[in-house]
């Protein structure tokens, strides 16, 4: 019964693209036309097609958080050994960094999945999130030689951030956050790495 749900699925889809969508809808997004093509965005971001919305939350809720739910998690574990081990100096390492990373870093790698959700251009099946099309799309973004507005414009009208909260410098910021997080990352490894090892030994 599954599989015959699945094919009529298939049968039956009908994809989504720009001249089928309410044009009070939708809107150019200024500057972004990348070898021809027009890239535009939803007025509003929750008439965004559900299959797509879903994925722009998740990577939403990582880009304010500057860490994914999973590693949040992975932080609050270390730090609850750490508390069980009395080691009051790996506590306040990992706090420290948590606290840093949620406060003041934006992965450059989640607004660029944030981007792919958000704009979209007259080709793309706009009623699902198409991994390939979406990287494809990444990799377009990533070619554009000055980035500080396109990346300006994420910032400003996904996370509110503007005015002087702005940085000045928008490359220099995302790549100084990208330099953080990855350095927090791997002292995090290393310390839940050790914490692996001291419970091998114990046991």
């Amino acid at each position: 019964m599954l599989l015959l749900i699945s094919s009529l699925t298939r049968l039956t889809y009908q994809p989504k693209r720009l001249d089928s969508v309410n044009k009070k809808l939708i809107k150019p997004v200024p500057n972004l036309i990348i070898e021809g093509l027009q890239y535009y965005e939803f007025v509003q971001q929750a008439d965004m097609p559900i299959n797509r919305f879903v994925h722009y939350l998740d990577f939403r809720e990582e880009t304010q958080m500057g860490m994914s739910r999973e590693q949040l998690l992975e932080y609050i574990e270390a730090i609850k050994k750490a508390n069980n081990d009395s080691d009051a100096s790996t506590i306040g390492t990992l706090a420290y960094m948590m606290g840093d990373t949620i406060a003041n870093c934006t992965p450059v790698e989640v607004l660029y999945n944030i981007a792919s959700l958000r704009y979209f251009d007259s080709e793309e099946d706009i009623s699902c999130y198409d991994l390939d099309y979406n990287e494809a799309k990444i990799r377009k973004f990533k070619s554009i030689k000055d980035k500080s507005f396109f990346l300006r414009h994420l910032l400003e009208t996904t996370l509110s951030i503007s005015g002087e909260a702005l940085p000045e410098d928008i490359s220099r910021y995302l790549n100084d956050s990208m330099v953080k997080v990855n350095a927090f990352r791997h002292i995090l490894s290393d310390v839940r790495a050790r914490q692996t090892e001291t419970d091998l030994k114990a046991s």
